[in-house]
């Protein structure tokens, strides 16, 4: 577990490396499921409504995959992956605020067929160390910056 201050990363998911900070879990084969990171509801703030592409719908890495609306961020929320939606977590749809409750459980937005999947992680965060780092790093400039919800 990556932690630096009040936040927490487990170091078993990838993080895809975007302005959202998206978590992944490898499910099986190439499912993944995949979220917002504590650290990215944190400077977002409260999230008030949440909007994902449908079951079947297709994503591509780095592009689109839904849209948040929270406290201090209103906005896309990039897929870590390509492929297609396979589940949509409709609890945190009806009850958006899960994500900043329960981040990495019941806060997940979606699970996703990724066919290439050892290709599109090869450049995901990933590992103790990899996560440590990039949690103090990101934390110390969004925190220079005053990027934080309050």
């Amino acid at each position: 577990m990556a932690k630096y201050k009040d936040v927490e990363m487990p170091a078993g998911l990838y993080y895809y490396n975007s302005d959202n900070h998206i978590w992944l879990r490898i499910e099986e084969a190439n499912k993944v499921r995949c979220g917002i990171d504590q650290f990215g509801q944190k400077v977002a703030g409260t999230v008030a409504y949440v909007k994902v592409k449908p079951v079947g719908g297709t994503v591509t890495k780095g592009r689109t995959l839904g849209t948040i609306e929270a406290g201090k961020y209103i906005g896309p929320v990039k897929s870590p992956v390509n492929g297609t939606i396979l589940e949509v977590n409709q609890d945190v749809i009806s009850n958006p605020s899960l994500i900043n409750t329960d981040s990495y459980g019941n806060g997940w937005l979606v699970l996703i067929d990724a066919p290439n999947l050892q290709e599109d992680i090869a450049d995901l965060i990933h590992g103790e160390e990899g996560v440590q780092k990039w949690l103090e790093t990101d934390y110390k400039k969004y925190e220079e910056e005053g990027l934080f919800a309050e």
